[in-house]
This record gives structure tokens, sequence and C-alpha cells, in this order.
């Protein structure tokens, strides 16, 4: 019986312990462990004079960006969507952690690729960060989306890494890995999952499709670890000429903490693109 009597009591004890370890430990967590939308926009922000214009508060502007009519009508898109017709990367004003889920609504249009730059970092070189914009003086990483007819890839995802010191690019391409052919001139939806260890994977959609909607097509991971967090970005490849030629087209971009749809209440997120619309 004494026997007995000492196993129950061990058994409490490890069971207390584990409670208290629990507790400590969700009150360890910080507030930023929940899961939250870290940066949205819908480029339907207005002026003084109430004209749609990029909100540079959000973004650092260069001259290859504009804002266009939204000439598909599509109900997921609004009344404007960010047309980019040059090459250098256009990047955010704020900086993300090390990982995150980076979505955004894209069409790459006339034999374009469509570029989503992430952990993107300024160089050491100083300067103003404008024209470190216009002359694509950074450090980052990216992530082509070739649909058929491209001009250097067709059908395919390109993973780069790009070095501003010597203008050096490190690029990696695979096939899409559901094998399955894609148009040019058509919205799709992009998930970017953004990880520790230098890991990032890449899903497509149709435009407004739910992250479970979403088909795995690519992932690369950098052996050299280059770069753990910064800003996020985009920008096209494609014959250009000041304005003319090819060019693609984004909307909607949300950037949220890893997983958020999984384990935020349900049709959060869903919501939020809603929201992005009507505003």
């Amino acid at each position: 019986m004494q026997y007995t009597s000492t196993k129950i009591c061990t058994w409490q004890m490890r069971s207390v312990a584990l409670l208290i370890l629990v507790i400590l430990v969700g009150i360890a967590l910080p507030c930023d462990a929940a899961p939250k939308i870290l940066f949205q926009d819908n480029f339907e922000g207005k002026s003084a004079l109430r004209q749609r214009v990029i909100d540079e508060t959000k973004w650092m502007i260069i001259p290859s960006w504009k804002l266009s009519n939204n000439e598909d009508e599509h109900k997921t898109l609004g009344k404007k969507v960010l047309d980019i017709w040059g090459h250098g990367v256009g990047v955010s004003v704020d900086d993300f952690p090390e990982e995150y889920d980076y979505y955004a609504d894209f069409k790459a249009m006339d034999g374009s690729e469509a570029r989503f730059a992430f952990h993107v970092q300024e160089d050491e070189h100083g300067g103003h960060p404008v024209l470190f914009a216009f002359n694509g003086i950074y450090n980052y990483y990216s992530v082509s989306i070739a649909m058929k007819g491209a001009r250097y890839w067709s059908q395919k995802i390109g993973w780069a890494c790009k070095l501003a010191r010597n203008n050096g690019w490190r690029v990696f391409t695979t096939p899409f890995a559901d094998r399955r052919d894609r148009q040019p001139d058509i919205w799709y939806r992009v998930k970017i999952e953004v990880r520790a260890g230098h890991k990032f994977y890449a899903y497509l959609g149709e435009v407004g499709a739910a992250p479970e909607e979403m088909v795995f097509v690519g992932t690369w991971t950098d052996a050299k670890k280059r770069f753990a967090h910064g800003k996020i970005g985009f920008s096209m490849t494609g014959d250009i000429e000041w304005g003319k030629g090819t060019r693609s087209q984004f909307d909607n971009i949300v950037v949220t903490t890893p997983n958020f749809y999984a384990v935020a209440p349900k049709d959060k997120l869903t919501m939020t693109w809603g929201e992005l619309k009507q505003k």
C-alpha cells in the first residue's frame, strides 16, 4: 500500500510540474507570438485630393511603378492595380522578420516574369534609399514565376539571390512541381513561405484562392544562409522600352505570421482580402 501511495504521489507531482511548465511557457511567449497580419495593401489609397496614389508610407516607390485601372474587372481586385513596366526592385518601407507568409495576386503580361523579392537589405554602400531602389543597389532573395511563353524560361519557377556589390545573380530554376501549364495574361495568387534556416516554399492558385486551395510549385534553400530578414518587394523581367513592352501587375498584398490561416479564426484571411477589395 505504501508503494502504491508513493507511485500516485510521484505521478501527481509530475502532473503538477508539467502544468507549471505549460503555464510558464505561456507566460513567457511574447504577444508577437499570436497569429496576426503584419502588412496589407490593395493599392486603393487616396491622396488629400482624393486621387488614387501608391502609399509612400508603405512603399519606396521607383519610376517603373504606376497605378493602372483594373481592366479585367475581376471581383477579387479593386479599382486599381500596381503596374510595373521596368526593371529594378521597389520595396516596402518596413522590414519583416525571419519567418512569415507572403501573399499577392499577380498577372504576368506579354512574356514577362513576375518577381517577388524578400529579405531585401540595403547594401553597405550608404546613400539615399530611393537611389538604391532605382539603381538596384540591394541584396535580396527573389522568386520569379514564368508562365508559358515567358522571355527567359517558360513554365518554371526561378529562385535567385541578388548581390549588389558585383551586380551578380545566382539563379536556380525548376519546372513547376505540379507540372501544370499556366498561361500568361491571367491573374493568379501566390503564397511564399519564408522560413527559418533560409528555406523558402512557393504555392500558386487562382486569383482569390484560399490558402488551402493553392498548390505547391517549388522550394529552395540557401545553403550559404546570406540574409535572415528584410523588406519585401516586386519587380519584373522582360523586354522593356521605358513604358512600352512587357509588364506585370500586382494587387492585394498580405503578409502574415507563419500559418496564420491555419491558426486564425475561420475565414479570417478571406475576410482580410474582402476588406482590402472594399477599401
